[in-house]
C-alpha cells in the first residue's frame, strides 16, 4: 500500500469518528499538539520510528507525554497506529487530518512572502482582505525573503500574485532586452 493511502485512510477514519461525535475541533487541537511535539522533540520521532523499540515502550512514551492533554479518541488513535506498526506514517496522518479539517470548515491556506516581517495588525488586515476576496476563512502563513527587495508575493489555491520589486525589476530587464533586440534590427 502506498504511504499516502495509509496516511489518508487513518486520517479519514479519525476524522469521520470526530465528526460523528462532534469532536472535530477538539481532535484537531490534539492533532496540532502532537504535530508540534513531533517537530519540537526530534528524539520522539527517532523513538517511534526505530524498529528495535518495542511497541509497549512506544505506547508508554506516548501515554506519558500526552496522557491528560488529549481526548481519549485521539489517544486511542495513537495507540492503534503504534499497534499496527504505522508510526513512521504518523506525521502524514496528522497532516491529512488537518487537511480534512480545513476542507470541512471551508478554510483556505495562503502564504505571503515579504522582504521584512509584517506586524500582527498587517497580517490580520491581509488575512481579512483575502478572506473577503475568496468569501472564506483564511489561514495565512508568512515567509520572509529579503531577495524580493520589497512588495509581496501571495499564494493561495495554487495561484500566485507576485507584486514584488524583484519581479518588476526582472520584467523591466526583459522588456529592455526585448527593446534592444528589436531596436538593433
Amino acid at each position: 500500500m502506498f504511504h499516502s493511502q495509509i496516511n489518508v485512510r487513518y486520517a479519514k477514519s479519525l476524522f469521520l469518528l470526530a465528526k460523528e461525535k462532534n469532536l472535530v475541533d477538539e481532535i484537531k487541537n490534539d492533532i496540532e499538539l502532537i504535530f508540534q511535539a513531533l517537530h519540537e522533540i526530534p528524539e520522539l520521532i527517532v523513538l517511534l520510528e526505530h524498529p528495535v523499540v518495542k511497541i509497549s515502550r512506544k505506547s508508554a512514551v506516548l501515554t506519558d507525554l500526552f496522557n491528560e492533554k488529549i481526548h481519549e479518541y485521539t489517544s486511542a488513535f495513537l495507540q492503534l497506529v503504534i499497534k499496527n506498526k504505522r508510526e513512521n506514517h504518523l506525521k502524514g496522518m496528522l497532516r491529512n487530518y488537518i487537511d480534512l479539517y480545513r476542507q470541512f470548515k471551508g478554510i483556505k491556506t495562503a502564504e505571503i512572502t515579504t522582504a521584512i516581517k509584517l506586524s500582527d495588525k498587517e497580517i490580520n488586515e491581509i488575512t481579512k482582505a483575502i478572506g473577503q476576496q475568496f468569501k472564506t476563512t483564511v489561514e495565512l502563513k508568512q515567509k520572509v525573503n529579503e531577495d524580493i527587495i520589497g512588495g509581496v508575493i501571495i499564494e493561495i489555491e495554487n495561484k500566485q500574485l507576485d507584486l514584488s520589486v524583484a519581479h518588476y525589476l526582472e520584467r523591466l530587464k526583459k522588456e529592455m532586452l526585448d527593446f534592444e533586440i528589436h531596436y538593433k534590427k
